[in-house]
């Protein structure tokens, strides 16, 4: 057997389990060097008999080739904009709905930090008294929500004037409890209660909610102003942001680019709504029937809002998204996206400048909402965000046959945090015992525990 290709030549693990598999001997195997190169050699080699051709002739060739006399067999759907006007109008709609903003330099009083540490994104945003944003931020978490959070907060107080004082702080998303525990946040709050919380501060009567996050979706139903229905995109991140992001690196295009091609596209492909494993195989396919790049992204951008109102929402008519429609989380600053759902669900929705960020201002306005008059601030001030830092181990809880896997993440301050446990007891938490006596206890002793006296 012979082992080519690439996964098969740099992966030497994954050769020694085919072999381990198949019970198969050094002598029965053939691992030649450059096996990754195979395919191309074959393909040289065979054309040993045929005409010979320069390589300027066969470039020329192929820079001349035309395409659109090539067999399709891709559905192609409507165009995103029909004309430069249409995009301009539908930018000039979307731009309308702007959180108030004022200068922190200017600003005198209280504020208070929201935070939402999300999959691959951290958020940051510092709210005043009027519910103005005085400082935001957006950015990459690097695969370290904790870190990001540190850095990101320790260069607000660098920043900070002297006459802001911080008096309430809250956060919400992934890394909620393990972040509220490390950096002694005063509010931690679920996703979808601070996501609902900024949607009524831009549209106080909205009752449909749609949050596409990094690697996860939210669809989030409002009855009489209270969270009616929650639902959830599955394990599986398909059609979320990164989901975009991935292709956009595949085919080495920023994501910004990306995302703008898409609206100039004419004959966007139609690819259905997929798992990212059979997607792949789907834009291979449509790429060698010499689709655009412009009608591959808005083809990705449709399939994206597919996968939200078919597997997500499950839409089975447009009555059942609602009048008010809020779209949220950093995948709709992707106009393409934005246009494609207005497309396939015939409405016309609101999508905040802060689209990105409203985990993060929800939680400021909730820990606004907290606050009461004369209280301090317990999260850590600057000179303790310097000096933090954490140890994690992992263990085993032995309190019941569940044997939960523990991951314990150990504060500089000896505080702790365990994380992995299924119910209270692995927390680790030390109960205050009661210390009023047990009277029933007390009666059984005295009536049973006697011991016989001693015949003489």
């Amino acid at each position: 057997m012979a082992f080519l290709g690439g996964p098969l030549t740099f992966l030497d693990q994954l050769r020694f389990r085919f072999t381990e598999t198949l019970k198969m001997k050094e002598d029965e195997i053939i691992a030649p060097l450059h096996a990754e190169y195979f395919i191309a050699l074959g393909t040289a080699f065979s054309s040993m008999k045929e005409k010979t051709i320069t390589l300027a002739n066969l470039v020329e060739k192929l820079s001349n080739m035309d395409l659109s006399s090539v067999k399709k067999d891709t559905v192609t759907l409507p165009p995103l904009f029909r004309s430069e006007q249409e995009l301009a109008d539908f930018r000039a709609k979307h731009n309308q709905m702007k959180a108030p903003r004022a200068d922190l330099a200017d600003y005198e009083g209280d504020a208070y930090l929201g935070i939402d540490a999300g999959s691959t994104t951290t958020k940051l945003i510092l709210m005043g008294q009027k519910n103005e944003i005085l400082y935001s931020y957006y950015g990459s978490n690097n695969g370290s929500p904790l870190q990001s959070v540190i850095d990101e907060t320790s260069k607000l107080y660098e920043v900070l004037p002297e006459q802001v004082r911080i008096v309430q702080s809250g956060i919400t998303g992934y890394g909620e409890s393990l972040i509220k525990a490390a950096l002694k946040i005063d509010v931690g709050e679920i996703e979808t209660v601070a996501h609902y919380r900024a949607a009524r501060e831009f549209l106080p009567d909205v009752d449909f909610i749609l949050d596409i996050g990094g690697q996860d979706m939210k669809c989030m139903k409002i009855k009489n102003g209270a969270l009616d229905s929650l639902m959830l995109n599955e394990a599986c991140s398909a059609g979320c942001g990164s989901f975009l992001e991935t292709f956009a690196k595949t085919l080495h295009v920023p994501i910004e680019e990306f995302a703008k091609r898409a609206l100039s596209a004419t004959a966007p492909v139609d690819l259905g709504s997929r798992c990212t494993v059979f997607m792949n195989s789907k834009v291979k396919q449509v790429q060698k029937e010499g689709v655009s790049l412009e009608d591959l992204s808005a083809g990705l951008a449709y399939s994206v809002v597919k996968n939200a109102l078919q597997k997500v929402i499950k839409l089975r008519s447009p009555k059942d998204i609602g009048e008010k429609v809020i779209v949220q989380g950093g995948t709709f600053y992707n106009e393409a996206v934005l246009r494609a759902f207005e497309l396939l669900t015939g409405r016309e929705v609101v999508r905040p400048d802060i689209a990105g960020m409203m985990g993060a201002y929800g939680a400021a306005l909730i820990a606004k909402e907290h606050y009461e008059t004369g209280t301090v601030t317990e999260m850590l001030v600057l000179e303790k965000l310097r000096d933090f830092s954490a140890e994690t181990s992992q263990s085993r809880c032995n309190l019941c046959s569940n044997t939960c896997q523990l991951t314990v993440t150990r504060f500089g301050d000896d505080r702790t945090f365990v994380s992995g446990n299924r119910c209270e007891r692995g927390e680790r938490v030390e109960t205050v015992k009661n210390l009023l006596p047990n009277l029933y206890a007390y009666k059984l002793k005295r009536t049973f525990d006697y011991k016989a006296c001693k015949k003489k």
